[in-house]
């Protein structure tokens, strides 16, 4: 071997030997799997950062079906007991004007009443409406 080659050897490990000695500290301190202790973008904190997250998932995925069972409850007894009112229909109109079409849909295919009731109240409101705007463009033409 030439002084070179024994040069860049030398090197190799001058730049090698600290890595490898953080990466059997990680597998020996932390108890990370070994790819994951000498891979060098996982430190510490994110690994744990990981199982956390791996042992609460059980938790927020049963927090989310209750939170989403609820919801439905809530739209379907409305719709089962008639009890859908104006308030309902302007928060679900709100919801499209927002673009949140695909959620209204989803509501109202809870029931097959939904859409017929959806439908009834927002004729009702839109006739409320219109009769609002005649009202006010006739007293603004009043007044001037």
């Amino acid at each position: 071997m030439n002084y070179l080659t024994i040069g860049a050897l030398i090197l190799l490990t001058i730049v090698a030997l600290p890595y490898l000695f953080s990466a059997f500290k990680k597998l020996n301190q932390y108890n990370m799997p070994f790819l994951k202790a000498f891979n060098p973008m996982c430190s510490p904190a994110s690994y744990e950062a990981a199982l956390l997250k791996k042992s609460l998932s059980p938790i927020t995925l049963e927090m989310e079906t209750k939170q989403m069972a609820g919801f439905i409850n809530h739209w379907t007894a409305k719709f089962e007991n008639k009890q859908l009112n104006a308030v309902d229909v302007v928060l679900l109109n709100e919801q499209l004007a927002v673009g949140n079409t695909q959620q209204v849909n989803g509501i109202l295919a809870l029931h097959p009443d939904a859409l017929n009731m959806y439908n009834e109240i927002n004729k009702g409101l839109t006739a409320i409406e219109t009769e609002k705007i005649a009202v006010q463009t006739q007293a603004a033409a009043i007044v001037n």
